[in-house]
């Protein structure tokens, strides 16, 4: 489990890495051409994609395939979205691989976590020495993924890369298949029934006409964006509606329901800042994927020990930080303890660290070539990774305490939303970066910054009227 799912990050955070330089290289550079911002807009779209496609996943294995094959259906569809994305280059072949990526992921990622935990329930003591080594493969690939892809499209091309990244996933599933008898040996024949069948099988007739819609809707997306008729923009945008719009139904369903008590009502509604400092955040946190992408092509002095790096390897900053101080900060929560702050309260913290981080870049806005040290870049991505230690595992952790009884799974997935919108977010508003104008260059990043530190003092001054309202 830790090796498929570690190369199945590996595939995707080294195609992601050399993306957004596929998308708007020209076509002599053997990129496909297309404007930077339409580029940036479409690798937002793509990750919000990915992300809704999780539900595909859970949904697939809980009343389907089941978990194992939605797995091994997962892992087929990443290797021909990466072998579609190596062999073709026009704009079809690309919204076929994207779309193909995108579900492939969303179904083998949330099997991989089922299929491991399943794994353990009758091992608890070391449960939590495999989920460590399943995020120890994670980290690992975050930062491996962007240094392979990113030396192979420099040194060789674009379509190279990307068929590395299909290769390391077969990989990834030829292991998973050689110890796949072994791992279900060492289990009881219940849990093997769970991780084999679906354990809430529906109705064929019911499994035939979603799985047609499924497809129809994911059919006309690509058509449609393969065609031009929705620019990448529009995408994102629609993407960015459709999901608040999802998460509010699903939210106002949950609160209502009958199956809900008091006690938890209330817990469901001091959740709100947490949910709006987590999409603030990871609206901020994937501006590393896309504009900062472009920034340090065209404005990063990318000589480091006589060496120019590849542009793609300054997307394994982040995950090289986030690694670096995850055991301190979880250690400084730790000796805190009860004088700890409230989950709402370190969010809307890291919001606001994560602000200023775009502040670090604004003193070489405008720069021509090689104008910016790469350790001003580096040093802006650690400010938003110190935000993200404040962010992300809090947020996991306050979504599972704020969850109803009745709905822990489905509360569960509107964290994933927050990932969801944070990408379509960062997508539409990266339009706006034009970095051939100093002026517009500055607004973008001040303007981000600001809007992120006041989302994050108006979720910590929600958090606390709400946590006073709801006692």
């Amino acid at each position: 489990m830790v090796s498929i799912e570690s190369w199945e990050r590996f595939s995707f955070y080294g195609m992601q890495a050399i993306l957004v330089y596929y998308l708007y290289y020209a076509t002599t550079e053997g990129g496909l051409g297309i404007e930077k911002t339409q580029a940036t807009a479409l690798l937002g779209a793509y990750g919000a994609l990915l992300y809704l496609c999780t539900f595909i996943g859970g949904w697939l294995g809980d009343r389907f395939l089941g978990t194992e094959k939605t797995l091994l259906l997962g892992a087929g569809m990443l290797v021909t979205g990466h072998l579609v994305l190596s062999f073709g280059d026009r704009i079809p072949a690309l919204a076929l691989g994207l779309t193909l990526i995108a579900v492939g992921s969303g179904c083998l990622k949330t099997a991989a976590i089922t299929v491991l935990g399943a794994v353990y329930c009758d091992r608890g003591a070391d449960r939590d020495v495999g989920f460590q080594y399943f995020y120890l493969g994670i980290q690992f690939a975050a930062v491996g993924g962007p240094l392979l892809t990113g030396y192979l499209s420099t040194a060789y091309s674009f379509h190279v890369g990307f068929g590395a990244a299909a290769v390391l996933m077969i990989l990834g599933v030829v292991i998973y298949l050689a110890l796949r008898a072994p791992m279900l040996a060492q289990v009881s024949e219940t849990t093997r029934y769970e991780i084999t069948h679906p354990p809430t099988p529906a109705a064929p007739r019911a499994a035939t006409v979603s799985v047609t819609v499924g497809v129809l809707v994911l059919g006309g997306v690509v058509v449609a964006t393969a065609s031009g008729a929705l620019s990448p923009t529009q995408l994102a945008r629609a993407l960015l509606v459709a999901i608040f719009a999802t998460a509010g139904v699903m939210y106002a369903l949950m609160l209502r329901s009958p199956a809900v008590s008091a006690a938890e009502r209330r817990r469901m509604i001091v959740y709100i800042p947490v949910f709006l400092a987590a999409c603030a955040f990871y609206s901020l946190a994937n501006q590393i994927y896309g504009v900062l992408a472009v920034y340090s092509d065209l404005r990063l002095d990318r000589h480091v020990l006589g060496f120019e790096i590849p542009a793609a390897w300054t997307q394994a900053i982040n995950p090289f930080f986030f690694a670096l101080f995850a055991v301190p900060i979880a250690y400084l929560w730790h000796r805190l303890g009860t004088k700890a702050p409230a989950s709402a309260t370190k969010m809307s913290l890291g919001v606001v660290i994560a602000g200023f981080g775009m502040f670090v870049l604004l003193p070489y806005t405008g720069g021509g070539e090689n104008s910016t040290p790469f350790a001003v870049l580096a040093g802006a991505i650690l400010v938003i990774t110190v935000g993200e230690l404040f962010v992300g595992p809090i947020g996991m952790a306050a979504t599972t305490a704020h969850a109803p009884r009745a709905f822990r799974t489905r509360f569960s997935a509107l964290y994933f939303l927050t990932l969801a919108i944070g990408n379509s977010l960062a997508g539409t508003i990266s339009e706006f970066y034009d970095p051939s104008s100093k002026a517009a260059e500055d607004r973008y990043f001040l303007l981000c910054g600001l809007v992120a530190i006041a989302v994050g003092v108006a979720t910590l001054f929600l958090g606390r009227y709400l946590a006073k309202r709801e006692r």
